[in-house]
């Protein structure tokens, strides 16, 4: 097939499909704070709309605002005035409606997280430039630059800010856990992987009685400790660093596990489920809150959000049924089993030759 051959514009739908600049731009201009320095030159013009064009920053002080370098600043803020995100003319550069939303008042939306690589979400998000990693071998993709997870990378001195993992609500049908009557006469709670403590806060609030335990990597137990203390809660909450491969504190009534499972495949997550296990031998109880992720279409076509479940995670289409099984290869015994929320299945098991 010669060149004169190809339909040109289906070439171009295929490039436009393609084309990572937009992309790219915008994380860079997220990154170095263009459109914050957008906003609070708006904010100090005293313009009530963010996106207000009457409050424009010329180039050079743009430039110097990002601590950018002049050309380099010019040709990415006409690239994002082309695309809609800025508004330019001779006063300068302004933020328009779409690019406020990515201002770090507007940071609850999650937009800035996503596109930002220097927190845990970003980092994951632009994982995705590797996705043939996955294609040959079914890993995430962010095991491919460095042959570790995304979650083994943070355990080190240079983890991102987790303050992203902050929530208040900690979603995906939590209710399923939080309402547990596993808790009602449980004293104690190890949560394994609990991040910055979401779950373990909103359990505290729930069961006035109970004490918990965050275990997870320095960057998110350090965290934690300062939001238990933000909630007044910091005589009720540990966090102790460590990982749920190693041998876990015991003692603790119930082991949490909760949404831990579909980042690992099946060998591995029995190995956790078996230090679990370990941790809760005598009358304590494992409880497994596995979230089963699917690919709704809110904001992007499900078959994007499928991609990007299966280059963020080993297992994101493990069955309830699939979970039961791991726990019975780890010597655990199910007592009660919830299977039918939409979101979550929540097992309570005892190990095997534990108190029944």
């Amino acid at each position: 097939m010669t060149t004169a051959e190809f339909d040109p514009a289906q070439v171009a739908e295929v490039i436009g499909k393609a084309d990572i600049v937009t992309p790219m731009t915008i994380r860079a201009a997220v990154r170095v704070g263009l459109f914050d320095a957008l906003a609070d030159a708006a904010g100090t013009a005293g313009t009530a709309d963010p996106a207000g064009t009457g409050a424009a920053l010329d180039l050079d002080r743009l430039t110097t605002t990002v601590g950018g370098h002049r050309r380099a600043v010019r040709v990415a803020a006409d690239h994002l005035v082309h695309e809609g995100l800025l508004a330019g003319d001779e006063e300068g550069y302004s933020l328009t409606a779409l690019g406020s939303l990515l201002t770090r008042d507007r940071s609850t939306l999650g937009l800035r997280d996503l596109l930002d690589v220097d927190t845990v979400v970003g980092r994951n998000e632009i994982a995705l430039v590797d996705l043939d990693h996955t294609l040959r071998t079914g890993r995430p993709a962010s095991e491919a630059s460095s042959g570790a997870t995304l979650w083994q990378e943070l355990d080190d001195a240079d983890a991102p800010d987790v303050s992203s993992f902050d929530w208040e609500d900690p979603g995906f049908a939590a209710e399923l856990v939080l309402d547990s009557p596993v808790f009602a006469t449980a004293s104690t709670v190890v949560d394994l992987g609990g991040n910055t403590g979401s779950l373990a806060l909103a359990l505290l609030r729930r069961w006035p009685h109970l004490h918990a335990t965050v275990l997870d990597f320095p960057v998110f137990t350090d965290r934690a400790r300062v939001r238990a203390a933000d909630a007044g809660l910091a005589e009720r909450l540990t966090a102790t660093p460590g990982s749920f491969f190693d041998p876990l504190p015991t003692g603790h009534d119930v082991v949490l596990l909760s949404a831990i499972l579909a980042d690992w495949d099946d060998d591995d997550a029995v190995a956790i489920l078996r230090r679990a296990a370990e941790a809760a031998d005598g009358n304590g109880r494992v409880v497994v809150a596995e979230v089963h992720l699917t690919a709704r279409g809110n904001l992007a076509s499900e078959t994007s959000v499928a991609v990007r479940l299966e280059a963020s995670m080993t297992r994101p289409d493990r069955t309830s049924a699939d979970v039961e099984a791991l726990l019975g290869r780890a010597g655990l015994a199910v007592e009660t089993a919830v299977t039918d929320a939409p979101d979550r299945s929540l097992f309570v098991a005892r190990p095997l030759g534990g108190a029944a």
